[in-house]
């Protein structure tokens, strides 16, 4: 599972940036920022909140909410039954109102994650 979240966290952080590849993702970042809100939240309270003693449940921590945060706001609603619009809605209002810089310092935590998990993952396939 760390090489799928390393994925999406890469994935996040190509559709923050202009770059030549996110021109790419673009007509796929309504599924990326959907997939990624739900890894980060296993991320979190699933795997977080089970090893939050451990260094990786920590960063499973600060990794999912990353990613939610910096997922969350890009997601459309515009299709989504009101159960879910409802709820997301207000935690968009809530993201969107959060002090000008944040999402940089998110985007600045997620590369962090991201380095992390990328250099761990291959050192344990080299070892």
């Amino acid at each position: 599972m760390g090489i799928v979240v390393t994925i999406f966290m890469a994935l996040i952080l190509f559709l923050s940036i202009p770059n030549p590849v996110e021109k790419r993702l673009t007509k796929y970042q309504d599924k990326i920022f959907a997939i990624t809100f739900l890894m980060g939240a296993w991320n979190a309270f699933w795997y977080g909140a089970q090893h939050f003693d451990e260094f990786w449940g920590i960063a499973a921590l600060i990794s999912g909410f990353a990613m939610m945060i910096t997922s969350l706001p890009n997601i459309s609603l515009d299709t989504s039954p009101s159960y879910l619009s409802t709820p997301l809605g207000w935690l968009q209002t809530k993201i969107n109102s959060l002090p000008q810089g944040f999402q940089e310092l998110m985007l600045l935590m997620l590369f962090g994650c991201a380095c992390i998990y990328g250099y761990t993952l291959i050192q344990l396939n080299l070892a």
